[in-house]
């Protein structure tokens, strides 16, 4: 009696299948991983804001935000200090500074935005204010060779 009591687990653990646990087949591929989201806009991904009147460009990367205020060759870039932004259903607010201490506030809006002489809206609208001067216009999800490439950046051509 006691040898059956030994033998009937031994018997039913090798029951089962033949493929491993863990097939590959089976299994479905992770979603790939998003940061924070204003609207359908990845804000862990590269973003640019510009605006006219006067002319400025904002490009904000993972571990990088940078200010460019002319858009004559050579312009000179200044690095703000990257910040993650805070963000709401409707916001996204990126509290910095230069690297003169004056205070800067970047301000991401999920509204879609017409740039003067474009073909189509951008996302969003960006709000940029450098102490006490206060810079509006267009955001829109871009790419680090677009940023790499742009007219006055010190890394274009490379």
């Amino acid at each position: 009696m006691r040898f059956l009591l030994l033998a009937v687990p031994l018997m039913l653990a090798g029951c089962g299948s033949d493929e491993p646990a863990d097939n590959a087949s089976n299994v479905a591929a992770p979603a790939p991983r998003k940061g924070p989201m204003l609207g359908s806009v990845d804000l862990s991904a590269p973003v640019r804001a510009s605006g006219t009147t006067p002319f400025w460009v904002l490009e904000v990367a993972p571990g990088r935000i940078t200010f460019r205020e002319s858009d004559k060759p050579g312009a000179t870039l200044t690095d703000f200090y990257p910040v993650a932004p805070k963000v709401d259903a409707d916001h996204a607010m990126f509290p910095t500074q230069t690297p003169e201490g004056v205070a800067v506030t970047i301000t991401l809006s999920r509204a879609p935005c017409t740039a003067k002489g474009a073909s189509a809206p951008d996302p969003l609208t960006a709000e940029l204010k450098i102490g006490t001067r206060v810079r509006t216009g267009c955001a829109r999800p871009t790419t680090i060779r677009e940023i790499q490439d742009a007219p006055g950046n010190s890394t274009a051509g490379s």
